[in-house]
């Protein structure tokens, strides 16, 4: 397959999978959004291997092959790179990067592959997490990854700019983790942590049976709250943001301004205040009902115009 194909997959693997990451996408400057989609195609077959198989151990396989991929991906034997257009578009972008570079990409990717390895091998385990702690680290590897690999790609290196995506990024992976609530309780997975169930009296089986508690509502409260207090953090750092150098990446010129980066967060915003409305019950059936496409492009677009994510 050219590499030309496989950013083309990439694009239409992120567009199916994950729609409001690839709206946000497109007001990249053109020349970085194979990049970003690569990598939001990356991080959307990882997220999704646990809920396209009902055998967690074929999962645990799948994300274990995808951490070796980005080790084939930084190989420089191209025979060790597998035959599959995320792989090869990964070897792309790193092929476009200087030695520090890529091996920063390298490590954001092993990051996001480990942690969901790691996610996988407690669901077999069937291991809930401790605390909200836990979920907030599992955000920095995952969401938070992605964020640092699309600055880093873009020439953004700045100390405020990284602040603020590691607290958004937090805000986004437990925000995800909310949104997935009722597909995980059909494969009984638990991400409400075990200390807040207890401080509520949430059961976990009445989680996985879909009942809406109010112990269980209490609980959910607490990590959405968890999950706004970062997204308002990063929101807060907004005005540092504007008017940090912007230097472009190694191959371009063209700035990648950080709000643009951090376009995600309105579809986070959205989630949390829906939820809100249907007093913090995971499993109403509205929240499963996605925002109308051009009311989502809306939002982003005057997102994107205004600088205010």
């Amino acid at each position: 397959m050219s590499v030309a194909s496989a950013f083309e997959y990439c694009a239409t693997r992120v567009r199916q999978l994950d729609y409001e990451n690839y709206l946000c996408a497109l007001f990249l400057p053109r020349e970085h959004r194979p990049a970003a989609l690569a990598l939001r195609a990356f991080n959307a077959e990882t997220a999704s291997a646990l809920g396209a198989t009902k055998e967690p151990q074929l999962a645990l396989m799948r994300l274990k092959w995808w951490r070796d991929a980005v080790d084939a991906a930084h190989d420089a034997d191209e025979n060790s790179l597998p035959d599959h257009p995320v792989a090869i578009a990964l070897r792309a972008v790193l092929a476009t990067q200087n030695a520090g570079g890529g091996a920063r990409t390298k490590t954001w990717l092993k990051r996001i592959a480990d942690a969901r390895v790691r996610d996988a091998e407690m669901g077999l385990e069937n291991q809930t997490p401790g605390s909200v702690a836990f979920l907030e680290a599992y955000a920095e590897s995952t969401s938070s990854s992605v964020l640092y690999l699309q600055l880093d790609l873009g020439g953004m290196r700045d100390t405020n700019v990284d602040h603020a995506a590691s607290h958004l990024g937090k805000a986004l992976g437990m925000v995800n983790l909310l949104r997935g609530t009722p597909a995980h309780a059909k494969q009984r997975r638990l991400y409400l942590p075990l200390d807040v169930c207890a401080k509520h009296g949430a059961v976990a089986e009445d989680v996985f049976r879909g009942k809406n508690t109010e112990a269980i509502k209490d609980a959910t409260h607490e990590v959405a709250s968890v999950a706004k207090a970062h997204l308002d953090s990063s929101r807060g750092m907004a005005s540092t943001l504007r008017g940090v150098a912007r230097k472009g990446s190694a191959s371009s010129s063209t700035p990648v301004k950080p709000e643009t980066v951090f376009l995600p967060a309105i579809a986070a915003s959205t989630y949390l205040e829906k939820l809100e409305r249907v007093d913090f019950d995971a499993f109403h059936p509205s929240l499963a009902q996605p925002q109308p496409p051009l009311v989502a492009q809306a939002k982003i677009a005057w997102a994107a115009f205004t600088g205010k994510y």
